[in-house]
C-alpha cells in the first residue's frame, strides 16, 4: 500500500505549521523509507523539540531531529504517549572532543543514553571526549541500550541519564556482562570503584547544576 501525494502534502503541511517560527517556515521533509513503505520518516530542524511540535505528527511515526536538539521533559511525556520514535542518525551520532581534549582513558569507546534531557546534561556531556548518544522515552529501554551497547559493540562504559535510576540500573544487571550502579555525587563513584567494576553508571540529572554534573562525569570517566 502506497502513500499518496495528497497525503503527504497534508503531513508535511501539518508539520510546517508547527515548526514556523514568526511567520517563516523551517525546513521539515516527510519521506516514504520504502515504495511499500505506509510510515514516514518526519525530520525536524529545531534545536528545541517541545510538546507543541509534536501535536500534529501522526501516532506512531519516527522522527529525525539534530543530534544536538533540546527534548523539553513535555516533550519527552509527548513522545512515549504518541509512541513516537526519535532518531538522530540523520545527524552524526559520533561526537569528537574539540582539539586539545583528552580522550577517555581506560576505556575504549564510551556510549550516553538520555531519558531525562536537561541543559546541563548537554553543556557536561558536550565536554567528554568520543561518544555515542541515544535518547530514550523509559528507564526500560535505556537499559536494553546499555546492554547491547556493552555487549554487542565493546563499548567500555554508557551513562544513563534518567529519574528512574534504580530501575534502569535493575533492568540492566538482567545480563551477566554488565555491572549497573546508580551513582549520585564523585562520592559514590570512588565507592563503587573500590568495589566493583562498573560499566553502566545511571544517574538523574534533575536539579543539577553543570557543575555537579561534570563533577560526576570526570570522575567516571578517568
Amino acid at each position: 500500500m502506497t502513500v499518496s501525494t495528497t497525503t503527504i502534502d497534508r503531513i508535511v503541511a501539518n508539520v510546517l505549521s508547527q515548526l514556523s517560527p514568526k511567520g517563516q517556515r523551517a525546513e521539515s521533509v516527510v519521506s516514504q523509507a520504502s515504495s511499500t513503505a505506509t510510515v514516514q520518516s518526519i525530520q525536524i530542524t529545531e534545536t528545541v523539540i517541545t510538546a507543541e511540535l509534536l501535536e500534529k505528527i501522526p501516532v506512531g511515526h519516527a522522527i529525525q531531529i539534530p543530534s544536538k536538539a533540546i527534548v523539553t521533559p513535555a516533550a519527552n511525556d509527548a513522545i512515549r504517549e504518541r509512541r513516537l520514535t526519535i532518531d538522530r542518525s540523520n545527524t552524526a551520532k559520533t561526537k569528537k572532543s574539540e582539539s586539545g581534549k583528552q580522550s577517555l582513558a581506560g576505556n575504549s569507546k564510551l556510549s550516553i543514553a538520555i531519558v531525562r534531557h536537561t541543559e546541563a546534561v548537554r553543556t557536561a556531556i558536550s565536554e567528554l571526549g568520543e561518544f555515542s548518544e541515544e535518547l530514550l522515552s523509559c528507564p526500560d529501554d535505556a537499559a536494553k541500550y546499555a546492554i547491547s551497547e556493552i555487549c554487542r559493540t565493546g563499548v567500555g562504559t554508557v551513562l544513563i541519564f534518567v529519574e528512574q535510576t534504580h530501575r534502569a540500573a535493575c533492568f540492566a544487571n538482567r545480563n551477566e556482562k554488565v555491572k549497573a550502579v546508580v551513582v549520585n555525587d564523585t562520592g559514590d563513584v570512588r565507592a563503587v570503584r573500590k568495589q566493583l567494576r562498573a560499566n553502566v553508571w545511571c544517574l538523574d540529572p534533575t536539579d543539577r547544576s553543570y557543575f555537579e554534573l561534570k563533577n560526576v562525569l570526570r570522575a567516571i570517566t578517568q
